[in-house]
């Protein structure tokens, strides 16, 4: 299943839903018909017995023609989401990819106290215990079984008075070591909390002073030289989806586009899946104008017509086999 939409921070665009679970695609894969899905869906909905066709177009699909949409899922990665435990307090806002190695590390992660049982934030459990009836009253009740243990002892077979005031000032340092440590918890928990206020005001003043420079623009625009920079130009409509930079040429990209479909829409490659997805996110962005979206919606056709004969070719090899 993909992830919940409503813990993305602003609105997530249509194409990025998963078909089968309708949540934002997680581990996005292609089919040969030109549909993306979470992996896990496609994978659970082709085991079910019987099944071998595509949920959207019921075209023939199987786990060893699906491929990885790296693109898509870089994108998604990138997206900002708030923290699982947001609703106990946690206004952390990060990238998908690094929410795993937070939530390793987040103070406002629930636990359990040992002395009373109750769930508190990990930040949280140190004060806690310090003034936790549970943990008092086991201490009280360990420190009377061990005193009674030692007047049971002294009627039973006298001891001197000097072993019983040493026994009694073993437990007086044991338990003023327990309050130490508790208070050394508490104190390096308190240390926590002000390092993660400053971290958060840091990312928030980062977040409103950084200026969009993307890695992926390419000013000499030679995309579609190289394979590999096809998926760099996927990646670079992607990330700008709904409104292009100002200081990007919009024939320039298109003439790129373009490049990369003459060159490499039917090399007969693992390349023809990357032109597809180009083409199909050029298509969905509103970066180009009607003219040059009626180009697009032509070459995603063929593309189409072109998976379609080569589906339709398999079979038939197969079955004179």
């Amino acid at each position: 299943m993909g992830f919940n939409i409503q813990r993305f921070i602003g609105p997530v665009d249509p194409n990025l839903i998963c078909g089968i679970c309708s949540y934002v695609l997680e581990e996005a894969v292609l089919t040969p018909c030109g549909h993306t899905f979470c992996l896990n869906c496609i994978t659970t909905w082709l085991a079910r017995p019987s099944t071998d066709t595509c949920p959207e177009c019921r075209s023939h699909v199987s786990l060893t023609n699906i491929k990885p949409v790296l693109s898509l899922r870089n994108l998604i990665n990138g997206f900002d989401v708030e923290c699982d435990h947001n609703e106990r307090g946690c206004k952390v806002i990060l990238k998908l990819d690094r929410l795993k190695s937070h939530l390793e590390n987040c103070g406002y992660v629930p636990v359990t106290c040992a002395g009373c049982e109750q769930i508190v934030s990990r930040f949280e459990l140190a004060s806690h215990q310090i003034r936790c009836e549970g943990i008092a009253s086991s201490v009280r009740d360990d420190e009377e079984e061990r005193l009674c243990s030692v007047r049971y002892n002294y009627a039973l077979s006298p001891i001197d008075a000097s072993e019983l005031i040493s026994k009694i000032a073993t437990l007086e340092f044991q338990l003023k070591t327990l309050k130490r440590d508790l208070q050394i918890a508490n104190s390096k928990n308190r240390v926590f909390e002000r390092e993660l206020r400053k971290t958060k005001t840091e990312l928030q003043t980062k977040r409103s002073e950084i200026i969009e420079i993307n890695s992926d623009f390419d000013p000499g625009y030679e995309y579609g030289y190289t394979p590999h920079s096809i998926a760099k130009l996927s990646f670079l409509i992607a990330r700008f989806l709904l409104k292009k930079p100002s200081y990007i040429d919009r024939d320039k990209i298109f003439s790129a586009v373009r490049r990369c479909y003459d060159k490499y829409a039917r090399c007969g490659s693992e390349f023809e899946h990357d032109v597809h997805m180009l083409v199909a996110t050029a298509f969905a962005s509103n970066w180009f104008t009607e003219s040059y979206r009626t180009t697009l919606h032509f070459w995603l056709q063929s593309i189409a017509r072109h998976r379609q004969m080569n589906t339709s070719g398999t079979k038939f090899a197969t079955l004179v086999r």
